[in-house]
């Protein structure tokens, strides 16, 4: 179902971009779009797929203000709020906030707002933690970084979404992916994201390719490798092999040159999860457990690090290639993928912005496959971009907290999402149908790994060392990490424990 309603509202944006390329769509058409009345009557028409929640009769909250606190700022000191619109303004996100908040205010009778603390991304979390060990109920929920909500969660600050009553996890609005991957036992999860959040979407990496540079060089684009399975590690590497240039002849590769890949230091690592590992898995009964050192493990990190160490075909922001720029990320990697000079560049969805004024055409890819066999694509997510919602634990209603935020996330996938895909699309790369597709695809597999998201044992260390320094001491460097990351997550499976 999820899977259908994606990609439905993708060819209605898309149908939305490609018929109105040499004419922006008026005020008018943009409001029919998303109009009150499309959206309600979308619930109302029998052959219309997209699923509502229940909303039991006589619900009634009496013109409650239900109020979600906030970060005043997002990474890159993106300003956007998630939760509140005051008014149309024309930007699209903003509107499609304004109209999703306008149906449900007027369903539940309720007044939607956002609290912003004094604080951003990174503060959020204590900022929150002061408040909720107050007692003060001064806001009903959070959105924030996940991050936030996990620092939350080890302070024992939020509640258990499975035992608020009217949320129902098992719902395409809420993303499955969260709920298998980040739940302990397959009843305890703290923060949840969805269709009623877009953060989350822009935290997702994608591999960005010149179009340009693949022409001139003769290389197929491998969108048809991406649907036929075989977008593969091999399939990669063989595209990149050999195609970096000294274009200034100046005897030594820098940021002025021709590069096949750009990237940052944790670039194994973000393939990695590509290849459908992870640090930590869950057994069968949801218990974390670390899987560092398997054979498949390893043969992807043996893989991956050849790729990533070759100084002389990836360029990497975070390493000793670009220490003498102060900012290696917008004046090196991202200004070498803006100016046409790498093939491929590794972000996240949120860096689009960066390159709207990219005079190449460009497209994107999802992380590739470690081989054949692998059934299918995973894309990682970040949990320093990635939103999503938790409740404090100083919740005096979460029955009404739970029906507020189910309706929200239920009709977000008419607003939300369809806005979403309508920014991420207007670039240059709008003009190829294929790139609605791949977004498709990593929405779809978006993978979370508790082993970096909680920091256990600095284990990501050792896969950014086998960036900068190759495989070598790869076995040997997580050996000696590992005592250290069991105890690490010992210590939250304890915490879990506490509070089941």
């Amino acid at each position: 179902m999820k899977k259908f309603r994606y990609l439905t509202v993708i060819l209605i944006a898309l149908t939305t971009l490609l018929s109105c390329q040499s004419a922006e769509p008026d005020q008018e058409q943009q409001s029919d779009l998303f109009s009150l009345d499309n959206i309600e009557e979308s619930s109302k028409t029998p052959e219309n797929l997209i699923e509502r929640p229940e909303i039991p009769e006589g619900v009634n909250y009496e013109g409650y203000e239900f109020e979600v606190l906030r970060p005043e700022s997002y990474i890159g000191n993106n300003l956007d709020d998630e939760v509140y619109a005051e008014q149309e303004t024309g930007e699209t996100m903003n509107d499609a906030i304004y109209r999703r908040n306008a149906v449900v205010e007027s369903l539940l009778n309720i007044r939607i707002r956002s609290v912003t603390a004094n604080a951003g991304t990174s503060e959020l979390a204590d900022y929150a933690r002061r408040i909720i060990q107050s007692g003060d109920d001064a806001f009903d929920a959070i959105i924030g970084a996940n991050w936030t909500h996990i620092s939350l969660f080890q302070s024992r600050m939020l509640e258990n979404l499975y035992n608020v009553p009217t949320i129902d996890l098992a719902k395409p609005w809420w993303d499955q992916r969260a709920v298998e991957e980040l739940s302990y036992r397959r009843s305890q999860l703290y923060y949840i994201s969805g269709d009623i959040n877009y953060f989350d979407k822009y935290g997702i990496m994608v591999l960005y390719f010149n179009k340009r540079l693949f022409a001139e060089h003769g290389l197929e684009q491998p969108y048809d490798k991406v649907r036929n399975g075989t977008w593969t590690v091999d399939a990669f590497a063989e595209l990149t092999k050999d195609f970096s240039r000294d274009l200034n002849g100046d005897g030594q590769m820098d940021e002025d040159d021709l590069w096949a890949i750009t990237e940052n230091t944790g670039a194994v690592y973000h393939f990695l999860i590509g290849c459908g590992e992870k640090t930590v898995a869950l057994d069968n009964d949801g218990v974390p457990a670390i899987n560092t050192l398997s054979e498949r493990h390893i043969q992807v990190v043996d893989a991956l690090s050849s790729i990533f160490s070759d100084t002389g075909n990836a360029l990497l922001a975070g390493s000793r290639q670009l220490r003498h720029i102060s900012n290696p990320w917008d004046d090196g990697i991202f200004k070498v993928f803006r100016n046409g000079r790498s093939l491929m560049f590794a972000e996240m969805i949120g860096t689009i912005p960066n390159f709207r004024d990219m005079e190449d055409d460009f497209g994107f890819l999802p992380l590739p496959k470690f081989n054949e066999a692998q059934t299918q694509y995973h894309s990682f997510t970040s949990y320093g971009w990635a939103t999503s919602y938790s409740i404090p634990v100083t919740n005096k209603n979460l029955e009404r907290t739970g029906m507020i935020l189910e309706v929200m996330a239920g009709y977000s996938s008419d607003t939300i999402i369809p806005a979403l895909i309508d920014v991420s699309l207007k670039s240059k790369f709008a003009r190829d149908e294929d790139s609605g597709e791949m977004l498709q695809i990593i929405f779809d597999t978006k993978t979370y790994d508790l082993g970096i998201d909680y920091s256990w044992g600095g284990l990501y260390g050792v896969y950014e060392d086998a960036v900068q320094n190759g495989f070598s001491n790869f076995v040997s460097s997580m050996e000696r990490q590992l005592p250290r990351a069991e105890a690490d997550m010992e210590r939250v499976i304890d915490i879990f424990e506490e509070l089941s």
